[in-house]
């Protein structure tokens, strides 16, 4: 599949690990070229292997971790961008003179508009708008991109940037990496079936999700569960010693982590059709 070019643009290290690190994977796999940009070091995370980082240092140990997934991914290049990870919902971070959710809308726009410009992607993907789960930076990296997607194209729009043979683009294609409704529950009843003693979620978060009938595209990722697993353990900071699918069968494991969803927002998706798990499908590769 040489010719073909995917943009990924999320927020942390391990947003291209746990929703997409199966679809990357897979198409990394079939030649396309694949650019990962993280607009921060994930610095509000846990620390959940103990010695593994200080919260001084995990910012900078985070880093390290995502470049160690991109390899495991197959990825051809990271970037990451200089803003702070802003936390989850009113955490007192997202106060921080420069957490990710206080960046200006068009700065930001305008960074991920040059990305694409000299990137030329043919797709691009992010979250979908609300985050997955609500996390705040992946609503504002949803919301960026979406409108960087709509802008690049525009010769009108940041025209400074069109030097050196830079010229405006429109991708063909917008993907947003979604979860049903309901994918807590259904995953901790999967692992308790197996064994294993995890809490259920609460009430609140059994309902984190999009509605099912929202999303496009249930990719099933057997050939690329290993891969998957192999990027999640690069992120050392963020699995937990008794992290549980090293426990439980393949079968199980592939239960959670072997589907991903997608919502392909560009072009809209009209009624009987049929969204291939290539995201290139029927596209014609550039040189």
């Amino acid at each position: 599949m040489s010719g073909f070019r995917l943009l990924a643009l999320f927020a942390h290290p391990d947003d291209e690990a746990f929703p997409v690190g199966g679809a990357l994977a897979s198409h990394a796999e079939r030649g396309v070229a694949i650019r990962l940009v993280t607009t921060t070091s994930g610095e509000e995370g846990e620390i959940r292997q103990e010695g593994a980082a200080t919260r001084e240092t995990l910012g900078s140990i985070r880093r390290v971790e995502l470049s160690c997934a991109v390899r495991a991914l197959g990825l051809a290049e990271l970037e990451v961008l200089g803003y702070r990870d802003s936390g989850m919902a009113g955490a007192p971070s997202n106060k921080h003179p420069r957490a990710f959710i206080n960046a200006p809308a068009e700065e930001v726009v305008e960074l991920l508009v040059g990305e694409i410009r000299r990137y030329r992607p043919q797709v691009v993907l992010t979250f979908e708008p609300g985050g997955l789960y609500g996390h705040p930076d992946h609503i504002a990296i949803s919301n960026h991109t979406t409108q960087a997607f709509r802008r690049a194209s525009d010769e009108t729009a940041y025209p400074h940037q069109l030097v050196d043979g830079v010229t405006p683009h429109a991708p063909d294609r917008l993907f947003y990496s979604a979860r049903p409704k309901g994918f807590r529950m259904e995953w901790a009843l999967a692992l308790r079936g197996a064994g294993v003693d995890v809490p259920l979620p609460s009430p609140e978060r059994a309902e984190e999700g999009t509605p099912p009938e929202t999303i496009h595209l249930e990719m099933h990722l057997d050939r690329q569960l290993e891969t998957k697993m192999a990027c999640i353990l690069c992120h050392r900071t963020q699995v937990a010693p008794d992290w549980p699918y090293h426990r439980v069968s393949r079968e199980v494991a592939l239960t959670v982590l072997g589907r991903e969803y997608y919502i392909r927002a560009f072009p809209e998706v009209s009624s009987g059709d049929i969204v291939p798990a290539d995201f290139f499908a029927g596209l014609t590769p550039e040189e």
